[in-house]
């Protein structure tokens, strides 16, 4: 009988906490996911050297892609890309803000970022900063990277490759692929705006 109490108590617990553990899942995905409200005080900079606000941020619906200047290919074609898409959506394209942000400060300095970004379109916002606030930046954007040491000098860096969109109020839309079908790309770009 004891037995049969206890196997009973450790059922009706689990159940219990596995209901707990459903609404605050629920929970969270009813709030969604949003631009991190701290980003003033991360201290970030744009490629032509004035602090990233928030209040620009938030204006208008926004594109974001992470990588850093020394990325062979990803980045570059990336932000070929970009220019590509705010070129087809001619004046619409100012509607909707474009940002770069470095996940490789060390290296990624405010004159370093504005000579790179002059080989793609004017419209895209280079963003770095000291290595503590991008990391915060990074955390809260969920953004996967990690430092490769090709040898003991020199490394490059693993990072997500996808663009992220967010809607006006920072809430996060979606993402575009590299490689995505282009006029799904423009029907979620169009949806945003």
């Amino acid at each position: 009988m004891i037995k049969k109490n206890k196997f009973l108590f450790l059922l009706c617990g689990t159940f219990f906490l596995t209901i707990l553990l459903f609404f605050s899942l629920k929970k969270d995905q009813e709030k969604g996911f949003f631009l991190s409200t701290e980003i003033d005080s991360y201290g970030l900079y744009t490629h032509k050297g004035t602090l990233l606000e928030a209040k620009k941020i938030l204006n208008k619906p926004s594109i974001f892609f992470f990588g850093f200047l020394n990325c062979p290919d990803i980045c570059p074609n990336t932000l070929v890309e970009i220019s590509n898409i705010i070129l087809k959506l001619g004046h619409k394209s100012n509607k909707i803000n474009f940002y770069f942000v470095t996940v490789d400060p060390e290296r990624d300095t405010i004159s370093n970022m504005k000579e790179y970004l002059t080989n793609f379109n004017a419209n895209i916002i280079g963003v770095t900063g000291d290595i503590a606030n991008i990391k915060k930046f990074l955390k809260s954007m969920h953004v996967y990277y990690e430092k490769v040491f090709i040898d003991k000098e020199y490394y490059t860096l693993d990072h997500s490759s996808q663009m992220y969109i967010f809607e006006k109020n920072g809430k996060f839309f979606g993402t575009i692929s590299l490689n995505e079908n282009e006029r799904l790309v423009f029907e979620k770009i169009k949806s945003v705006i």
